[in-house]
């Protein structure tokens, strides 16, 4: 490795540890430059711009990034990674920089491959497909496709970027109705590890299309793809309800789901919050209830009656359109997915359905904790309830994503500011990160133990990487072990083992 003084860091927890970043001299400059793009960008750690390029969503074992390369183009790409390569340096692409897993701590004196540039959207002609580039977020998909009376299945938060979440699977308000992210996928172009890059579809690398809708941080980076759409007409109105409980209530909010997940319409969510609320009460957290239905109010409202009759502490309701659905849930450019900046820790589990009296076990240790770490008091439990009829319709084993069968996805999320944010880590801040992670197991684990299952299942796009991969790609043993086959066949040298390594 040429021009990088390395620094040693110990990799913590929590991974408070900031390190300061030195350069002996900047090669990466004269050498890289030349092979790039005019519409690229090297950006350095004294520049205006870094800031914003290494910036995350939360610090929490974050990588290391000595310097980032806004990339224009898959040839940009293609030469980032070759030179990396070719100096031992690790490299990762970014778009939103929601990722949030131990392994991306494994990331030291790394180039970023900045995505951003690469953010072209185009409808193709017959108006069933869109092209969009590597590096756009979920905002942007929504906003150009429903300007031109079309939509696809995208993840709800808008600062996401679209790829991320794709190749875990992705979850969104539209998959009843269209099945998860990768299931819209139609093609790819992606750069592997060693710097080529290939068309990845049903008949081109047909067992690389396979693995990187579900698994596909693992393989590559993906430049550009090609994804279903589908006609707004008729379709535009969404009505939505917000219903507050006490935790008092969480029986009844809970068993009242459970009898209606079998007779769940294509065309609804369901979307809950535990949080503090110390208007609606001062001393234990409250539950936020959303419904969600696309469709008419009259339809809606009968269907979210059952639990106006739960004598909800409040009540609103209204309707929107699809754009403007992530602000009602508090996804939206302006809401804590898109602002956060303190330390948050992910225990997801997905489950068929709801054991209450785990459930309510949850909540109490998630209570008491929350009342006896007042640093902890930002804390929630999401509890996402969206419809697979379109999922579960794509047969299991015709991608890598595992868990079609599920229908809740449950995480607690531990959060708590720092108190130094220096280059040292503090007492307090190993402290907090220790109890942080040790109550986010307890939580996810209490749940896991009503399931009545061996093997947990846990989204991969919130997975922290303490989980076991068959938590994560599936349990059964030919998942892995063609995962194994692939990531040796495409990804040998191991370039891609920053995020969920399957090796």
């Amino acid at each position: 490795m040429r021009g990088l003084t390395l620094i040693a860091c110990a990799i913590l927890l929590d991974a408070v540890c900031v390190i300061q970043r030195v350069f002996a001299s900047v090669p990466i400059v004269s050498e890289l430059g030349p092979r790039l793009s005019p519409g690229s960008s090297i950006i350095l750690p004294d520049s205006s711009t870094f800031a914003e390029a290494d910036d995350r969503w939360t610090r929490w074992r974050g990588p290391n990034i000595t310097v980032a390369v806004q990339v224009a183009t898959e040839q940009d790409v293609q030469e980032t990674v070759r030179y990396a390569n070719e100096n031992d340096l690790p490299f990762l692409a970014k778009v939103g920089g929601h990722g949030a897993i131990k392994s991306l701590a494994e990331v030291q004196n790394g180039i970023e491959i900045w995505m951003v540039g690469m953010n072209a959207i185009s409808v193709s002609q017959d108006g069933k497909s869109a092209t969009i580039g590597g590096g756009v977020e979920s905002k942007d998909v929504t906003d150009t496709l429903w300007a031109a009376g079309k939509q696809t299945v995208t993840g709800g938060c808008e600062c996401v970027g679209m790829l991320g979440p794709l190749m875990g699977g992705g979850h969104g308000f539209l998959q009843g109705q269209h099945g998860l992210l990768s299931d819209q996928l139609l093609e790819a172009r992606m750069v592997l590890g060693n710097g080529s890059a290939v068309t990845v579809s049903k008949t081109s690398y047909p067992e690389l299309f396979w693995a990187i809708q579900g698994a596909g941080h693992n393989f590559g980076i993906v430049t550009e793809y090609k994804t279903k759409i589908y006609d707004t007409a008729g379709r535009r109105n969404w009505a939505w309800e917000t219903l507050t409980f006490s935790g008092d209530s969480l029986e009844s909010v809970f068993n009242l789901h459970n009898s209606m997940l079998d007779g769940q319409p294509a065309q609804a969510v369901h979307y809950a919050v535990m949080s503090m609320n110390a208007t609606l009460d001062p001393a234990k957290p409250i539950i936020k209830y959303n419904i969600f239905y696309q469709g008419p109010t009259s339809i809606a409202s009968s269907y979210a009656a059952p639990f106006r009759a739960l004598n909800p502490l409040t009540i609103t309701s209204g309707s929107v359109e699809y754009p403007d659905l992530p602000q009602k849930a508090g996804w939206d450019l302006n809401g804590a997915s898109c602002t956060s900046r303190i330390m948050t820790l992910r225990f997801p589990i997905d489950l068929p359905e709801f054991n209450v009296p785990s459930l309510r076990q949850m909540y109490n240790g998630f209570s008491d904790a929350l009342s006896r770490k007042p640093a902890f008091a930002h804390s929630v439990v999401l509890i996402e309830g969206y419809s697979v009829q379109a999922v579960q319709a794509v047969p299991a084993d015709s991608t890598a994503f595992p868990h079609r069968e599920d229908r809740l996805l449950i995480a607690p999320m531990i959060q708590y500011s720092p108190t130094n944010t220096t280059t040292t880590t503090t007492t307090t801040d190993q402290d907090l990160s220790t109890s942080a992670f040790t109550l986010g197991q307890s939580l996810r684990s209490t749940l896991h133990a009503g399931s009545n299952r061996t093997q947990m299942h846990s989204y991969v796009n919130y997975a922290n990487g303490y989980e076991p991969l068959e938590a994560l790609y599936g349990e059964e043993p030919w998942r892995l072990e063609k995962l194994r086959g692939l990531k040796r066949k495409y990804d040998g040298e191991g370039r891609f083992g920053f995020y969920a390594p399957i090796s």
